[in-house]
């Protein structure tokens, strides 16, 4: 089976289809946490303006929402390929520089988040061994601090195999800013 359709581009691999398919349900994540950070805010606005009586916690709330929705949004951002960067200097560099360029640079970032994940989940494990409850809510806060956690690991997973990917098809960057 060919592996290349005939505009040179990669057929999308079962890895890719997941990776797509973990992007979208992200995305509905995020979209769905700012929907509710939408929906509180505004029902808390009424709450306070009408009634004189605003919910203690909705800000609490809100704020643990923005935060799955950033991570959840960053899952995609990763697989997508679509970061802010600068690449000046490496889109004019020779093709061997630039991938390894892009390799040095993937294999940082990857061991700074993978340091950044074992610290946080020794915090997650912690808050929930203490059972340490948030202000407002009475809720775990393992819970929100481990949205930080599982997008990071799941952030540096992703980032590993686009590096694999890059490496077994080096001239045909997977999900090279492409929008789906």
């Amino acid at each position: 089976m060919n592996k290349h359709r005939d505009d040179g581009k990669r057929r999308p691999t079962p890895v890719d289809r997941c990776g797509d398919l973990l992007a979208r349900v992200c995305l509905a994540v995020a979209a769905a946490a700012l929907l509710g950070i939408v929906a509180i805010n505004g029902v808390n606005v009424i709450a306070r303006y009408l009634f004189g009586s605003p919910f203690s916690w909705a800000e609490e709330l809100m704020l643990f929402l923005m935060i799955l929705s950033v991570f959840s949004g960053a899952i995609a951002v990763t697989w997508r390929n679509m970061h802010i960067r600068i690449d000046t200097f490496i889109d004019r560099a020779p093709p061997l520089v630039r991938q390894i360029a892009l390799l040095i640079g993937s294999l940082v970032s990857i061991g700074a988040i993978v340091t950044i994940v074992v610290a946080s989940v020794r915090i997650v494990m912690l808050l929930h061994a203490l059972d340490q409850r948030s202000d407002a809510l009475d809720a775990p806060a393992w819970v929100p601090q481990s949205f930080l956690t599982i997008g990071l690991a799941v952030i540096a997973l992703l980032m590993a195999v686009r590096l694999v990917q890059a490496l077994v098809h080096p001239t045909a960057p997977a999900g090279q800013g492409e929008a789906r």
